[in-house]
């Protein structure tokens, strides 16, 4: 299934993710995956528009035991109204620190100064592991890449898994860990 906003706001008042508590265990559980590995699995590329959706995303992958980066939770010094060279320092050694990256795709993301920067950078040092999670309006919406991110694979969620799918064939996918440690999606018979 293609992550979608009514979905990700129905998690997040079963969650109860409105509440600063909930949002630091989320925060928590995410260092606690981050440190046993000492690398993040993803680094998450989105719109700061999308705040409010993020912390389920987040709590979606490490309940499916991965670590997510995303910037101002873990970097809050950080001023990302701003392109300055501690910020792009800082973003290069967290991305370097990463397997792979998942652009957060709503219809906020063309308003970053950043996340086009962060997806080209990734994609020339991580071998291409970068893959675009779309984030529909509704459930019945279909994800059609837009110019380049058409060129990159996409992210769907099923039954506590995140799934990398080939943008040119829809038979061909493969689990996010694999992915992540470099196979590419396949046929399953």
């Amino acid at each position: 299934m293609l992550l979608n906003r009514e979905f990700l706001k129905q998690e997040a008042r079963i969650l109860h993710m409105d509440s600063v508590y909930k949002q630091s265990q989320v925060l928590n559980e995410n260092n606690t995956i981050y440190f046993a590995q000492k690398t993040y699995d993803i680094f998450l590329s989105h719109s700061y528009l999308d705040h409010e959706l993020v912390y389920t995303i987040v709590d979606l992958f490490n309940v499916s035991g991965y670590s997510v980066y995303v910037d101002w939770m873990i970097d809050t010094q950080l001023d990302r109204t701003e392109v300055d060279r501690q910020t792009s320092e800082t973003l290069r050694k967290r991305m370097n620190l990463s397997k792979g990256l998942a652009y957060v795709s709503t219809s906020n993301i063309s308003t970053s100064k950043w996340c086009p920067w962060e997806l080209g950078y990734v994609d020339g040092k991580k071998r291409g592991r970068c893959a675009i999670l779309p984030v529909m309006e509704t459930q019945n919406d279909a994800f059609i890449g837009q110019e380049y991110l058409s060129l990159y694979p996409y992210i769907d969620y099923n039954k506590m898994e995140f799934w990398v799918n080939d943008p040119q064939d829809k038979e061909k996918y493969i689990s996010l860990r694999k992915w992540l440690d470099g196979d590419n999606p396949y046929k399953h018979t």
